[in-house]
C-alpha cells in the first residue's frame, strides 16, 4: 500500500529534520529522526527501507552517537522486520543482541518481552506465553505499561484461543477492547476487534464476528497498514467460507495472498494459502488444493511456523480423505498430532484432526476406532465451549451411526445437528448434514407402515432439496454430484397393488 497523504507529509518532514540535524551535527535529532523514519517505513510495510534506517544506527558513524538504549531499540526494531519477513532465526538473534546490552529502559524491556512472546507463539509454546504475560501484567504498573498493556492482553487472548481456552480468551479480548477505547489507543482497539472477530468465527457467532472484523478493517485502513488489512481480509474470508459466501471469500483471499507476497509478509502469505486450499478442496478442485496446501506446509515448516505447518498437514489430509486415500490421510494426521498434541491438546486444530481421523476410520470400516476419535473431538468441543464444533461433531456422529445401521440414533443426531447448525448459519455444514439425513431416510427401514414410509421419503426429499440448493449456491461441485445421484434414486414409491 502506498503511503497516504498524512504519511507522505510525515516522511517529508522527518527527512527534512534529519538533513538539517546532519548539517547542525545535532546528535539527538539525528538519532531520533533516523529511528522515526525507520518506524514510519515499518508501519507502512516497507521492510527494506525500514531495515536500512535501523541499521544506520548500528553502523558507523551513527553507532558512536547513539546511546545504548537507542541501539537496543534499533536491534528490537530489526527483529520486528525479520519477524514480518518470516526470518524467525534472525529475529531471535536481534532480540538476543538487544537483551545482551542489558539496557534498563522500561520501554526497551517491555518491547523485548512482547517480541519474545510473539516469537514463542510461532513456536507453539502458548503456555509459556501466557505465563510470561501474566507475570508482566501482575508485576508492572498500568502507568508503566501504558498502551502495551493492551498489546500484551491481545497476545494472551490469542494464545488462549489457540490453546482452546475460548471463554478465557473472550474475557481478555473484551477487556482489552474496553481499555483501548477508553485510552484512545486506535491500534489496540483495531487489534482487539480483529482478535474478537477471529474468536467468534471459531465459535460460530458469525454476525458478531462480522461486526468486529468490519470495525477492525476500518481501523486498518485509517492506519494505512497493509499487513493488518491483509490479515483481516483473510479472517473475513474465513468467516465467508463458514457462512457460504464463497465467491466473496475467494476475492478477499486472492487480495490477501497477492498483497502479502508483494510486501514480503511471509506468514500472511502462508495463512492465505491455507484458507485458499480449504476453499479449493470444498469446491472439488483437489489438485489445486493439494498443490497450494503442500507449498504452504513446506514453507511453514522451513520458516518455523509450527501451527501453520500443522494446518498444512490437516489440509493435505482433507484432500487425501476426499480422494478416498484413507491411509495417507491417517499418516498426515498422525504427523500433525505428534507435532501439536503436547503444545495444545485442546486446540481447535487437534479437534479437527480427531474429527478427520474418525471419518477416515469410518471410511475404512473400522467403526470402533472411528467412534473413539469422534468422541474425543466431542469432549474437546464441549470442554472448550465451542458450540459450532459440538454441532459438527453431532452431525458426524450421526453419519457414523448411519454407517453402522443404528438408524434411530443417527436420525436423532442428524436432525438435532441440522437444526442447531441452521440456527448458527454454518451453510456448508447445514447442507452436508441435510444430505446425510436424506441418505439415512432413503436407506432406513424404520417405518412400520406404508404411510410412515411415505412420510420418511417426503422428509428425505425436503432435506435433499435444501442440501442441493445450498451446495449449488456455494459451488460445492462434489457435493452437488452426491445430491444428483441421490435424487435419481429417490423416486416416489408406488403403493402396492392389491391381490386379485
Amino acid at each position: 500500500m502506498p503511503f497516504d497523504d498524512e504519511k507522505l507529509r510525515l516522511e517529508n518532514r522527518l527527512i527534512g529534520l534529519l538533513n538539517q540535524a546532519l548539517q547542525d551535527r545535532n546528535r539527538d535529532e539525528i538519532v531520533s529522526s533516523t529511528l522515526a523514519l525507520g518506524d514510519l517505513y515499518l508501519s507502512g510495510d516497507l521492510y527494506e527501507k525500514a531495515e536500512e534506517y535501523f541499521r544506520k544506527l548500528l553502523d558507523e558513524p551513527l553507532a558512536q552517537m547513539a546511546r545504548p538504549d537507542e541501539r537496543a531499540r534499533a536491534h528490537l526494531l530489526l527483529a520486528n522486520v525479520s519477524l514480518r519477513r518470516g526470518h524467525l532465526g534472525l529475529a531471535r538473534e536481534e532480540l538476543k543482541k538487544a537483551r545482551d546490552m542489558q539496557v534498563g529502559a522500561p520501554a526497551v524491556l517491555l518491547e523485548a518481552r512482547r517480541l519474545h512472546c510473539e516469537l514463542e507463539m510461532h513456536a507453539g509454546r502458548y503456555r509459556d506465553v501466557v505465563d510470561a504475560i501474566e507475570s508482566t501484567l501482575s508485576t508492572e504498573s498500568p502507568d508503566k505499561l501504558g498502551d502495551m498493556r493492551v498489546d500484551f492482553m491481545l497476545l494472551e487472548g490469542r494464545a488462549r484461543r489457540l490453546m482452546g481456552r475460548n471463554r478465557q480468551s473472550a474475557r481478555l479480548l473484551e477487556k482489552a477492547l474496553e481499555l483501548a477505547e477508553k485510552g484512545g489507543y486506535e491500534a489496540g482497539a483495531g487489534g482487539a476487534h480483529s482478535e474478537l472477530g477471529r474468536l467468534l468465527t471459531v465459535l460460530g457467532k458469525f454476525k458478531q464476528a462480522q461486526e468486529h472484523l468490519e470495525a477492525a478493517l476500518r481501523s486498518d485502513e485509517g492506519m494505512a497498514s497493509q499487513r493488518r488489512i491483509n490479515q483481516d481480509h483473510r479472517r473475513l474470508a474465513l468467516l465467508h467460507l463458514r457462512t457460504g459466501r464463497w465467491d466473496d471469500a475467494a476475492q478477499l483471499l486472492e487480495q490477501s495472498y497477492n498483497s502479502s507476497r508483494e510486501v514480503g509478509n511471509l506468514e500472511g502469505r502462508v495463512a492465505a494459502q491455507l484458507v485458499r486450499a480449504e476453499l479449493y478442496h470444498l469446491r472439488g478442485s483437489y489438485d489445486d488444493a493439494y498443490d497450494i496446501a503442500l507449498d504452504a506446509m513446506e514453507t511453514a515448516r522451513s520458516a518455523g511456523y509450527v501451527r501453520r505447518h500443522v494446518q498444512g498437514l490437516l489440509q493435505l489430509a482433507h484432500v487425501a480423505h476426499a480422494r478416498g486415500q484413507g491411509r495417507e490421510a491417517q499418516e498426515l494426521l498422525n504427523e500433525a498430532e505428534t507435532l501439536y498434541a503436547r503444545l495444545a491438546p485442546e486446540s481447535g486444530l487437534l479437534l479437527h484432526a480427531n474429527l478427520l481421523m474418525g471419518r477416515a476410520y469410518d471410511q475404512q470400516g473400522d467403526t470402533a476406532k472411528a467412534f473413539d476419535y469422534l468422541m474425543r473431538a466431542h469432549a474437546t468441543a464441549r470442554e472448550t465451549g465451542n458450540d459450532l464444533e459440538r454441532h459438527v461433531v453431532d452431525s458426524l456422529l450421526g453419519e457414523h451411526f448411519r454407517r453402522r445401521g443404528e438408524e434411530e440414533k443417527a436420525a436423532e443426531l442428524l436432525t438435532r445437528a441440522a437444526r442447531d447448525l441452521g440456527t448458527l448459519g454454518a451453510k456448508f455444514e447445514i447442507a452436508r448434514t441435510r444430505l446425510s439425513l436424506a441418505k439415512l431416510l432413503h436407506e432406513a427401514r424404520m417405518a412400520r407402515s406404508l404411510e410412515e414410509r411415505q412420510r420418511e421419503m417426503k422428509l428425505a426429499r425436503s432435506n435433499l432439496f435444501e442440501a442441493h440448493r445450498l451446495f449449488d449456491l456455494m459451488g460445492a461441485k462434489p457435493s452437488v454430484e452426491d445430491c444428483r445421484e441421490l435424487e435419481a434414486r429417490l423416486q416416489p414409491e408406488k403403493p402396492a397393488t392389491a391381490p386379485e
